[in-house]
């Protein structure tokens, strides 16, 4: 397929067999292989030098979603940064739950005695973690604040404040890591 109008579609995705590289448009390409592989490419200029990056297997990665992380990494090519660099540190974004351990261990030596830091990820164990846990912490909002604290604040009053502190300090940390 050749000229930058020329663009895929889901049925042609789907039943193209023979091998070779179909365009769509934004540097975006189908590429079939002898055996009959599917993978998402995109040729692109990432500051100043010509680079192919993959967007995945073409049977788990639907034309649509191709499409947008083409148009998501030409944007973040245009403002000069790197796309596959930004991908990573994206990766790297912990869970509130694998951030709080973190923490956790960051300050086992700081406490008075044992008892606390025991208590400091029992309680977060007991009610943020069932909750917030598997939400990347740069997503915790008040929102799941409130979805800890509203069950106990009424009845645990010092826990909810406790667990709110507790919850507050994972969150700076993570704040502080960016």
């Amino acid at each position: 397929m050749s000229g930058s109008k020329s663009r895929l579609s889901a049925v042609f995705v789907k039943s193209v067999k023979e091998p070779g590289k179909y365009g769509d448009g934004n540097g975006l390409y189908l590429v079939v292989s002898a055996t009959g592989a599917k993978r998402w490419e995109q040729r692109i200029t990432i500051q100043g030098k010509r680079c192919d990056c993959g967007h995945g297997s073409a049977s788990l990665v639907s034309l649509a979603e191709a499409r947008e992380r083409a148009l998501e990494y030409r944007r973040i090519a245009s403002a000069g940064s790197d796309p596959r660099k930004e991908k990573d540190r994206n990766a790297e974004i912990l869970t509130f739950e694998a951030a709080a351990r973190e923490v956790h261990k960051g300050l086992l030596g700081t406490w008075s005695n044992e008892k606390h830091g025991h208590d400091f990820i029992n309680s977060l164990q007991m009610y943020a973690f069932p909750k917030i846990g598997t939400v990347l912490v740069s997503e915790v909002g008040s929102s799941d604040l409130l979805k800890v604290l509203a069950p106990i604040w009424t009845t645990k009053n010092e826990t909810a404040r406790r667990v709110f502190q507790r919850m507050e300090t994972v969150l700076k940390w993570a704040a502080a890591k960016e």
